[in-house]
């Protein structure tokens, strides 16, 4: 199964040892994100402020019990099981190893593969997953 190393690398930097009050933007959404969001083009201080917001939203929003779930800790190496199309409101994903995700985020994505390798793995958020050769990721939650 291939390395995902920026997946590895987001994991490192969301890990529950580093605090909320460290966490930066660019930690938490990849360069096409910043890039088509517009935060990219942000000047030092707004992108400062959206800073201590995004420090201040996610201390409120995260309870200690959901900041210690850690059913995608250590990250989960998997496929696909079949065909993806990827996603749309609340796609489920089966997975070769049986567990079944399902989108908790509502966001669209077009792509299609055969058996794409996945990994899933623990942001402050909840756990995302990277499809491999695909730029994005999404929020999942398991269903089983």
């Amino acid at each position: 199964m291939k390395r995902m190393l920026p997946v590895l690398l987001l994991t490192t930097l969301l890990s529950p040892q580093v605090p909320v009050s460290s966490l930066t933007i660019e930690q938490v959404m990849t360069a096409q994100e910043l890039q088509q969001t517009g935060v990219a083009t942000l000047s030092s201080q707004q992108r400062e402020a959206l800073n201590r917001w995004l420090v201040r939203y996610t201390t409120r929003t995260l309870s200690p019990a959901q900041a210690s779930n850690t059913r995608c800790s250590p990250a989960i190496e998997s496929a696909i099981s079949g065909e993806f199309k990827g996603w749309e409101g609340e796609t489920i994903f089966k997975l070769a190893n049986g567990q079944i995700w399902q989108q908790a985020e509502y966001d669209y994505m077009y792509s299609y593969s055969y058996s794409p390798d996945v990994t899933i793995y623990q942001t402050r958020s909840g756990c995302r997953m990277k499809v491999e050769d695909e730029d994005e990721t999404i929020l999942v939650s398991r269903i089983k």
